[in-house]
């Protein structure tokens, strides 16, 4: 019983018949092996799942009426998906044996890998070398007109002296005329500076004033003073400091504990 496909998907999930489409030709064809393989399995699936519903349902038809009941829609169903799954699995055999299959090429160790790295930076390495040299005798054979270069270079620099020679001896000049003039501008200024000093009146040396903070009537202290003095400030700032601290408070409240234990003996 062939069913067409208006009437398999009104009869049919939207998986199961996309499916079932799927194994019509040309639609089959574009198949990959891969996907044959997964549409065939999932076929098989649901062949046997409506194949089990569908007997039994025959089954219990057949128990009322005597004969099994073929037109149920789970029987027709399950047609349909065992005529898919026979299309799948007749196609894998053509797709198996025209393609070929390319083996992956073998992964090389670590120990192999360093030795075509080596090999390949020696190649490279030699490839530069050739550059190199072919580079070389190319500047070697364009080499010969660097004399001609140089002759020319020196003939320019003993000509170039004997032009500027006069440029300099009138910068010579320049500078000798300048030298002259300022040191007569500086003689003037000394004589100048000689006759203000001789007509100024003399002054008197500046006395040194000594500046003293010790007062009259008053002997400075030695060290060991210096240092009792400097001991009893501590004591007073100690003893200050202990009747505003705790441990003040501490001192002045002993008494009281001490009194308050032994009121607690006599109880």
């Amino acid at each position: 019983m062939s069913l067409s496909l208006d009437e398999i998907r009104s009869m049919c999930t939207k998986a199961e018949y996309d499916l079932i489409s799927a194994s019509h030709s040309p639609s089959i064809e574009k198949l990959s092996v891969v996907q044959l393989k997964k549409n065939a399995a999932n076929a098989r699936k649901l062949s046997d799942k409506w194949q089990k519903l569908s007997r039994g349902q025959s089954r219990s038809e057949s128990r009322k009426t005597g004969e099994p009941n073929l037109d149920s829609r789970s029987y027709a169903k399950q047609q349909a998906i065992h005529d898919a799954l026979a299309a799948y699995e007749a196609q894998l055999v053509k797709a198996s044996a025209t393609t070929t299959v390319t083996a992956a090429p073998k992964r090389l160790t670590p120990k192999q890998r360093t030795a075509s790295a080596r090999v390949s930076r020696q190649a490279a390495r030699t490839e530069l070398q050739g550059v190199k040299k072919t580079l070389n005798k190319a500047a070697k054979a364009a080499s010969p007109k660097a004399p001609a270069a140089k002759a020319t270079a020196v003939k320019s620099a003993t000509a170039k002296p004997a032009a500027s020679k006069p440029a300099a001896s009138k910068s010579a000049v320049k500078t000798a005329a300048t030298k002259k003039t300022l040191v007569k501008t500086a003689a003037k200024r000394t004589a100048k500076r000689a006759a203000v000093a001789s007509t100024a009146p003399a002054l008197e040396p500046v006395k040194k004033v000594v500046k003293t903070t010790a007062k009259t009537g008053i002997v400075a202290p030695t060290a060991a003073a210096k240092a009792q003095l400097a001991g009893k400030a501590k004591a007073n700032r100690v003893k200050l400091s202990n009747r505003t601290s705790n441990i003040a408070g501490h001192v002045s409240g002993k008494g009281k504990r001490v009194q308050a234990k032994r009121d607690a003996k006599g109880r």
